[in-house]
């Protein structure tokens, strides 16, 4: 009788044992996965990000014209700064757990800032992919595809692009790709009002000191919006320019373009690219990213 009562309780110790094993084991399980789950939805930093200008491990620095609604202007509140281009930007960061910060630089000298690599780290700034730039930096995919117009004052007789001639003062931003457009295929003898900053051609327009403004299409249309300025757009300038997102040709600026590519699609892929777009420019885009090649768009820019 002892002998049975001695065994049934070995045998009762002994499933007790497994049960507190089992339950261990199974809280043990349930921690891991917690684990893995908690590390999978934190996206660990590129490696580049120890070689940034800011020295922090994190932000990236933008070199921009910071005056250029609609793709990036100071924000309502006076801190920072808004537009298409600040948001893409914040949708990127987000894939790829790091911060951008816009930095206002002279876009006459924007290129040659980013060759230096001491003031900022890449350059997203409404900027042309054409070849003279090319030469100078790395471009990433084309993110928007664009056209140049023309604009002037309601009270202008100038109507057309043909009505342009000999001593009609133009307008264009310093080193812009109107510039070039314009030079190349305007009348001789037009007077050039030139200058880096976009706000202050707007003034030379309105004060009477230049006839026409060329500029981007979309940056134009944002312009031409508001009642006060009192203008319009005379003509439209099919010149089909992508703008690219510009790094510095070396090995830090050949990873972040593969890292911010590949995170431009999946912004494009899940919907927000598109979403960003239409709070921008109140339609939806006919251009995604990914449609177009590096190579397409410098084809395109091939004489500017």
């Amino acid at each position: 009788m002892k002998n049975r009562v001695l065994l049934i309780a070995v045998v009762v110790f002994a499933l007790l044992l497994s049960a507190a094993l089992l339950v261990g084991c199974t809280s043990d399980a349930d921690d891991a996965a917690d684990t893995t789950t908690s590390e999978e939805t934190t996206v660990e930093r590129p490696a580049w990000v120890e070689y940034l200008v800011k020295g922090d491990g994190k932000t990236v620095l933008i070199g921009a014209d910071t005056a250029y609604p609609p793709f990036e202007f100071q924000a309502d509140d006076g801190v920072g700064f808004q537009g298409f281009d600040v948001d893409l930007m914040n949708a990127i960061g987000e894939k790829l757990n790091v911060e951008f910060q816009f930095k206002t630089f002279d876009f006459d000298g924007i290129i040659a800032g980013l060759a230096a690599g001491t003031e900022f780290d890449m350059v997203v700034s409404a900027l042309t992919i054409k070849p003279s730039r090319y030469e100078q930096v790395d471009f990433g995919l084309p993110y928007y595809k664009d056209t140049l117009g023309i604009a002037a004052l309601n009270s202008s007789k100038i109507n057309s692009l043909e009505e342009i001639e000999a001593g009609t003062r133009v307008a264009v931003q310093t080193g812009s790709s109107a510039q070039t457009w314009a030079e190349n295929n305007l009348p001789e003898g037009v007077k050039y009002v030139t200058n880096p900053d976009t706000g202050t051609l707007f003034q030379s327009l309105q004060s009477g000191d230049a006839d026409v403004l060329i500029q981007d299409l979309s940056v134009l249309t944002e312009f031409v919006s508001d009642p006060v300025r009192d203008a319009k757009i005379v003509a439209q300038i099919d010149a089909g320019q992508f703008f690219g997102m510009a790094f510095q040709r070396n090995d830090k600026g050949a990873a972040m373009k593969a890292d911010i590519d590949r995170a431009l699609l999946g912004v494009v892929a899940d919907g927000t690219y598109a979403t960003i777009f239409k709070k921008w420019f109140g339609v939806e885009p006919t251009f995604l990213p990914g449609q177009a090649t590096l190579e397409d768009a410098l084809a395109v820019t091939a004489g500017m």
